[in-house]
């Protein structure tokens, strides 16, 4: 089978494209984590350090400044021999190259000048109690050397404490606090806090360089002993004007300077040599030493391997092996980063039951999203923040790679729901509550149980205290019950909503014998966020020049700190149906005026952000509207036998909604009075009561006409159908207060009452056709598709899809997205987060030969990396389309790996491989089975590889030439292999035992042997 350990080699890099990446920040669940980003610049690494950008060893600078900076202030390395010196990777020529791999980016130089070979490596210090970044510099002579002199480090360090705007604001003056400490490393702190404060704190904790090599190495903290006065740092006067001895006994400056990290090496004779280093944060200098006491080279090169170990094991979940090695390679990349943004699930017992722990996760927040401020838990079982939409997003196929995990994220993300259908934007993982005996710990640890806690909090206390950290953790933890963190961020997304039925999809596809438990039986809390979207009449605001926009859309109430809703000092519980019953009627409640889209009434748009003008246009998605249909067709398809709990509220709302009138303003008006009372008795202490399931049934029903009828007013509008729909008054009054004067909105602008409203699509977009196709009754995708294709949604000459049609003719009032350049960002550029929903909804839509021609030219690892200017087995936020005014830039992706796409990107992955649904109930029986829809061209010498919920390995033979969704292709038999040693065929499924044991992962392999109807 074909090899896919891919390494992507870029040799002259630093005259290619530049771009931006990133280390993984994975150090193991007993390691500290560390970001690090890197460009293909001078010696990679532009910045690092822990937790987020107030924690940088490295200045951070987004990705424009680090180009410019990277060779200056980051990595250095300056060779002398025979009196002459070299900078190493300083002078751009062919003999550099450049290795990006998932663990570590290792750069290599060929000096002619001297006949060395220099190789650099970077990755980032597994299974320590310690935070760092690893470089392994190895320097080879094709011949013996002799009287080499070497500097290598850090030009510029920043002591640990000062906080990313202080430092961009004043950095000279904070230089007064900065001290160096030489032992055997350099330690950079500052003296005391530098806040303007009548308090001030003594600093312990600080930023540390420590080298080793085969020579016991000399410390460099003061710039000035390598470039003397040139502050530029561009030359090195002080190596070059003498010697490493001559430099030895001239005093170092500590204080008031940035610091370098840099260490120096006179070898008598040189032919192999290997400097390795570690640059980190250390909160307890004792503690450090005990760790560093232990490094040497041999060290070095194991923890090198316990990386790429931790790595490996992490990607072998979906390890794949086809005919075309640069997918399955990047299979692996887009799991691995996928992990890196919704987490990696660590089943954990608690006493509320089994969990995801999920860690590893991180906010996007790289050099190119130098907006974002990510965050980096610096603990063992690390876990980061992120964005609803993006975790719930980057976890629907968690289940496909871990089936214990079962419904844990529908709970998690449906409790976020809140009574208003609306969600927090932070989510801020999951703390603990100690429920057992606190006699049984020591102080410290008493001191943490006494609160909300982390696995990682106090997994670190645990090791200190030396405790057994695995055993004991999972003690405390099997005795404690959990909380959901989020808070309410910035804003109500109307988009967010949509990928909750994603996830339950999923768990249905697994768990087809467990839905209804799930959507009964399981009840859930509801979040509260002290936000309340307006009523009309107090954002329907009249503007200076005259115009009626949708300004100051929600109110800040009162913090009651209370995050979850009570009644009666007791926390709702809600079944998960009825929450999503809930999340429907509001979402229903506010459809545009003309019924059609899901109006953007909540301060903020959907899917595109830098659409943010669209709420003060009256704006809506027809996306949205028809992803509320997919949740109103299966609330029909999974009807309660019963009647169900709720709040006293939801009876109303019901009766107000279900409206009737032929004209569709009127119906709107009536819908949204019934919404903003709803809201309105929110506010007030709530009750539980009961729900008929023949109200359910009948709103449902009466919702899912409206929408069906919605949906074929939305493809009348164009071709195409249309994404964003706003809305124009052209008739309304003032608003009067009790005293007759106007009342004035939320905005500090006078209201109105809109008569009549005048609609106007927006351009086309991709995101409407990409939903649509999710919808099971879509029709006409064939005829759509071509439409796409013959329009300006598709690059003809990069053979690629574009979020949308020229915005030319739009005013500003859209939002940034009309501001940004063209072929820019979100700007009419390849999204590949849209681009592949669009391609997995061919795939859903069962268009298989469209997809697989697509794919060739819109998948990353199928585009010609010089074009694509990064490794191609790496996502992208965007790619350049060919109307971006810069040609260098057409084709080029930017902003890197973290996204939604490497979600589309795994689940078309289990479509192709596995089909629609893997387990069914037949005749009241658990069946499995498989019903790849590969091409053909996939099977290496007939056969294909793949792994199954994680560790089952799955073995298709197949010599046939049709692809295996032709109805004539079917899977024959299956071969079992049970972990007691059984081997077991089945013919055409398997069902019973076998099918449950599937599941529960007692089958490690299974063989699937597909057959062409006419060679049966």
């Amino acid at each position: 089978m074909a090899n896919t350990n891919f390494t992507y080699k870029i040799k002259d890099y630093q005259k290619q494209k530049p771009f931006s990446s990133f280390l993984s920040g994975v150090a193991g669940t007993m390691g500290l984590p560390l970001w690090a980003f890197y460009v293909n610049r001078g010696q990679l690494i532009a910045s690092f350090g822990v937790r987020d950008k107030n924690g940088s060893i490295m200045e951070f600078y987004p990705a424009n400044l680090a180009y410019h900076y990277v060779s200056t202030i980051g990595f250095r390395t300056f060779i002398k021999v025979d009196g002459k010196v070299h900078e190493c990777f300083k002078e751009v020529n062919e003999n550099q190259t450049l290795e990006v791999k998932r663990d570590e980016v290792i750069i290599e130089e060929y000096i002619e000048t001297f006949n060395i070979h220099v190789r650099v490596t970077y990755h980032t210090l597994p299974n320590e109690n310690l935070s760092a970044l690893v470089r392994k510099v190895e320097i080879r002579s094709d011949e013996v050397l002799k009287d080499v002199e070497i500097v290598d480090g850090l030009a510029q360090i920043l002591p640990y404490g000062i906080d990313y705007g202080g430092y961009k604001a004043v950095s000279n003056l904070l230089q007064s606090w900065m001290q160096v400490e030489e032992k055997s490393y350099t330690f950079y702190k500052l003296r005391a806090s530098t806040a303007d404060e009548a308090e001030v704190k003594q600093t312990k904790d600080g930023n540390f360089y420590f080298a080793t090599s085969r020579i016991k190495p000399t410390y460099i903290y003061d710039y000035k002993l390598i470039f003397n006065e040139d502050v530029s740092l561009q030359t090195p006067y002080g190596f070059i004007n003498n010697s490493l001895d001559t430099l030895k006994d001239i005093e170092q400056v500590k204080v008031n300077q940035v610091p370098c990290a840099m260490s120096a090496y006179h070898f008598d004779t040189l032919e192999h040599e290997t400097i390795s280093s570690l640059i980190g944060y250390a909160g307890d200098e004792d503690a450090l030493e005990s760790i560093l006491n232990k490094y040497d080279l041999n060290y070095f090169e194991n923890k090198h391997q316990q990386n790429k170990l931790i790595h490996d094991e992490l990607v072998d979940v979906i390890d794949t092996k086809s005919a075309k090695p640069i997918f399955d390679a990047y299979l692996k990349q887009c799991y691995f980063d996928n992990m890196l943004r919704g987490g990696k699930p660590l089943m954990l017992k608690t006493l509320d039951g089994d969990i995801g722990y999920h860690i590893f996760s991180r906010k996007h927040g790289d050099l190119e999203r130098d907006y974002n401020f990510f965050s980096l838990e610096p603990a063992y079982y690390a876990q980061g923040n992120g964005n609803f939409r993006d975790v719930l997003q980057n976890r629907s196929n968690d289940l496909f790679f871990d089936a214990r995990l079962k419904d844990f994220n529908v709970l998690m993300f449906a409790s976020f729901i809140q009574l208003d259908g609306y969600n927090p934007l932070s989510i801020e993982g999951i703390k603990f509550s100690f429920k057992g005996d606190l006699n049984l710990y020591s102080d410290r640890i008493q001191d943490i149980l006494n609160g909300l806690f982390t696995p990682g909090q106090l997994a670190m206390a645990l090791d200190d205290e030396k405790y057994d950290v695995s055993e004991t953790l999972k003690d405390i933890l099997a005795n404690s019950t959990y909380q959901y963190q989020a808070v309410f961020g910035e804003g109500y997304w109307e988009d967010h909503f949509t990928y909750l039925m994603d996830a339950i999809e999923s768990y249905e596809s697994i768990y087809p014998d467990e839905i209804n438990k799930l959507l009964f039986d399981k009840e859930v809390h509801t979040f509260k966020s002290d936000i309340k979207v307006l009523p009309r009449k107090l954002k329907y605001a009249l503007t200076k020049d005259g115009k009626v926009r949708q300004y100051g859309s929600i109110r800040h109430l009162e913090d009651t700190n209370k995050k979850w809703i009570e009644i009666d000092n007791k926390k709702l519980s809600l079944s998960v149906y009825m929450k999503l019953f809930i999340l429907a009627l509001n979402k229903f409640a506010h459809l545009d005026p003309l019924g059609i889209g899901l109006s953007y009434e909540g301060n903020k748009p959907g899917w595109n952000d830098a659409a943010n003008g669209l709420p003060g246009l009256f704006g809506s998605g027809v996306s949205e509207m028809f992803e509320l249909k997919r949740i109103v067709s299966y609330l029909l398809k999974h009807l309660p036998k019963t009647s169900l709990k709720t709040i006293n509220p939801v009876h109303q709302l019901i009766k107000d909604i279900k409206t009737n009138e032929k004209d569709a303003h009127k119906n709107w008006d009536l819908r949204m009075n019934g919404l903003e009372l709803y809201r309105d008795q929110l506010q007030n202490p709530l009750k539980e009561n009961e729900l008929d399931k023949e109200d359910i049934i009948q709103i449902l029903n009466h919702m899912e006409k409206v929408l069906n009828n919605s949906v074929e007013k939305a493809k009348a509008i164009d071709k195409i159908i249309p994404t964003y729909l706003t809305y124009e008054a052209i008739d309304y009054k003032p608003i009067k207060d009790n005293d007759g004067n106007p009342l004035i909105g939320e905005y500090g602008l006078p209201t109105v009452e809109v008569k009549k409203f005048e609609m106007r699509p927006l351009p086309t977009f991709l995101e409407g056709p990409a939903r649509y196709y999710k919808l099971s009754d879509a029709k006409d995708v064939d005829r759509l598709h071509n439409e796409v294709i013959q329009s300006d949604l598709y690059d003809k000459p990069l053979k690629f899809f574009k979020t949308s049609i020229s915005l030319d003719n739009e005013s500003f009032e859209i939002g940034r997205l009309q501001a940004f350049t063209k072929g820019w960002l979100e700007r009419e550029s390849n999204f590949l987060h849209m681009t592949y929903k669009y391609l997995f909804g061919l795939l859903k839509a069962k268009q298989y030969d469209t997809f697989y021609k697509l794919i060739e030219t819109n998948f990353t690892c199928f585009m010609d990396p010089k074009v694509y200017g990064r490794s191609p087995i790496e996502n992208s936020s965007f790619i350049a389309p060919s109307n971006n005014p810069d040609p260098k830039k057409r084709g080029q992706g930017f902003v890197s790996r973290l996204s939604g796409s490497t979600a589309e990107v795994l689940s078309m992955w289990q479509y192709m491989f596995f089909g629609p649904k893997t387990f069914s109930i037949e005749n009241d029986i658990l069946t499995f089975k498989l019903s790849p829809k590969l091409d053909a061209s996939f099977f290496d010498h007939g056969v294909l590889e793949t792994t199954y919920l994680g560790h089952i390995k799955v073995i298709y033979h197949y010599k046939g030439n049709l692809p295996t969704y032709d109805q004539r292709v079917t899977s024959d038999t299956y071969r079992m292999y049970h972990i007691d040693g059984r081997v077991e065929d089945f013919k055409q499924k398997v069902s019973g035992q076998w099918a449950q044991d599937v599941r529960n992962q007692n089958v490690f392999k299974i063989e699937v042997f597909i057959k062409e109807e006419n060679n049966k």
